[in-house]
């Protein structure tokens, strides 16, 4: 994945979500949740899960589907995705 560094954001100490070039195609934008060990400080591949963007759409719609998410985790991104949305509109075309 080659991560674009403005785009990155820490979670936590041993997590950040990082936004970039796909691994499978540069040219595709993923989303990955990058997880360090903390030990030894370096990147695990195993705990760090890419996604392609247009799969996050599809993991959420599944999730919802089978109401495996509680309540204040959908409220969350709802407003989260509420004030995107605002954000983009507010753009000029």
């Amino acid at each position: 994945m080659e991560v674009n560094p403005a785009l990155t954001q820490r979670i936590d100490e041993n997590h950040q979500i990082e936004i970039g070039g796909a691994s499978w195609d540069p040219n595709e934008t993923s989303i990955r949740r990058r997880y360090d060990h903390p030990e030894s400080g370096r990147f695990s591949p195993h705990g760090s899960s890419e996604l392609p963007l247009d799969a996050l759409e599809d993991l959420i719609r599944v999730a919802s589907e089978n109401d495996i998410l509680n309540p204040a985790a959908c409220s969350n991104m709802i407003s989260h995705l509420a004030v995107s949305l605002a954000r983009m509109a507010s753009r000029p075309s």
